[in-house]
């Protein structure tokens, strides 16, 4: 009989979800993060967002209540003539995939245009443990680029960056 394979970090039990355990997650997998005050209204408690991203995406980690949200934004410009085009691909993908969620906003920067965003979010009322966090993370992760990817595909003529991880 063999053991069965120990991980290289142990699970810790199960408590409340902090931004400085989800940047030790980050941390661990070598990622790039940064921790960020969040603007609050007068009178409520601050709180602080964990920012990350990739070439085509920019993504956020907060704690809203008995939520950990998982909030992206695609690196693309999309012209508000365009949202019958985009309306269908987020629609599609939405019915074809089980996460994450892509949605679609008018942006307020500069002259405007549309913005697709994936989302995804978990209960953290009776708190997480640390391999709970991370499966969410990552596979959150991973699930934003899938999207974005597919959205690229349907979208070629937006992407006007090069990632530099793709040369060979």
């Amino acid at each position: 009989m063999t053991n069965p394979p120990s991980s290289p970090i142990p699970d810790t039990p199960v408590a409340p979800v902090t931004p400085e355990r989800l940047a030790e997650l980050l941390e661990a997998e070598g990622l790039q993060y940064r921790l960020e005050s969040a603007p609050v209204p007068d009178g409520e408690a601050s709180t602080v967002v964990v920012r990350t991203g990739f070439i085509n995406a920019a993504i956020a980690f907060s704690l809203d209540g008995d939520r950990l949200i998982c909030d992206s934004m695609w690196r693309g410009e999309v012209t508000k003539a365009d949202a019958p085009k985009v309306l269908g691909i987020v629609s599609e993908w939405n019915q074809s995939q089980y996460m994450p969620t892509l949605r679609f906003f008018e942006s307020s920067v500069g002259e405007g245009h549309l913005t697709i965003s994936a989302h995804r979010q978990v209960n953290t009322a009776e708190g997480l443990s640390r391999n709970q966090i991370g499966a969410f993370v990552m596979s959150s992760l991973d699930g934003v680029l899938r999207a974005y990817d597919w959205v690229e595909k349907q979208l070629p003529e937006l992407v006007t960056w090069e990632d530099p991880h793709n040369e060979q």
